[in-house]
């Protein structure tokens, strides 16, 4: 009869993904992974089965919460959906700014070590981007409802654009950790929304 898990697999998980997301796929060793996680070898394999099948659980993981509801969170609690995307790219800026954070965006990490080697990972990472098109897509279509945002604007490439520039800032950031710099790219992308 197995012996029944003694630990929290969600909690485990998200442990892992800030391991993968401080320092890498190939840079985060099993010690790493397990220590972070908390559990014993056994456990690690017996729910996680390897650390690839870890890695594609915690960039589903992110997919569910950070790149689904967080950035959706954050546009739906602004007083309006143009306010919410620009609330989006400052908060990032201030992440970066103010706290230092310099991890940049999981999904972009990832694209960049493994995207182009790793079909099941790239195809994970593909639809984490599309999530936050969406959302700013979304956004857009309200904004535009609201009259905020021209009606005549190409709705899907700007939620296209604005998905490449959170990503841009976020990994500028890592590099040069610079508002005006940072506030320069903000401010031309939200140019758009005019």
């Amino acid at each position: 009869m197995a012996r029944p898990r003694e630990f929290n697999a969600d909690h485990a998980l998200d442990q892992a993904l800030q391991v993968f997301w401080s320092k890498g796929y190939e840079a985060a060793s099993m010690r790493d992974l397990i220590g972070a996680m908390g559990i014993s070898k056994s456990s690690f394999y017996d729910t996680f089965g390897s650390k690839h099948e870890l890695f594609l659980s915690a960039i589903d993981r992110y997919n569910a919460t950070v790149s689904a509801c967080g950035l959706e969170a954050m546009i739906q609690e602004s007083p309006s959906p143009k306010l919410g995307i620009e609330n989006v790219l400052q908060s990032v800026i201030e992440a970066i700014v103010q706290k230092g954070e310099k991890r940049g965006c999981f999904l972009s990490n990832c694209a960049v070590e493994v995207a182009c080697h790793d079909d099941d990972a790239a195809h994970r990472i593909a639809e984490g981007l599309a999530n936050t098109e969406e959302t700013f897509y979304r956004a857009i279509k309200r904004g535009q409802k609201a009259g905020e945002i021209a009606a005549d604007k190409e709705t899907r490439a700007i939620a296209r654009y604005l998905t490449g520039t959170l990503n841009g800032i976020l990994v500028m950031g890592k590099a040069n950790p610079d508002r005006k710099t940072l506030q320069d790219v903000a401010r031309v992308a939200l140019s758009v929304l005019d």
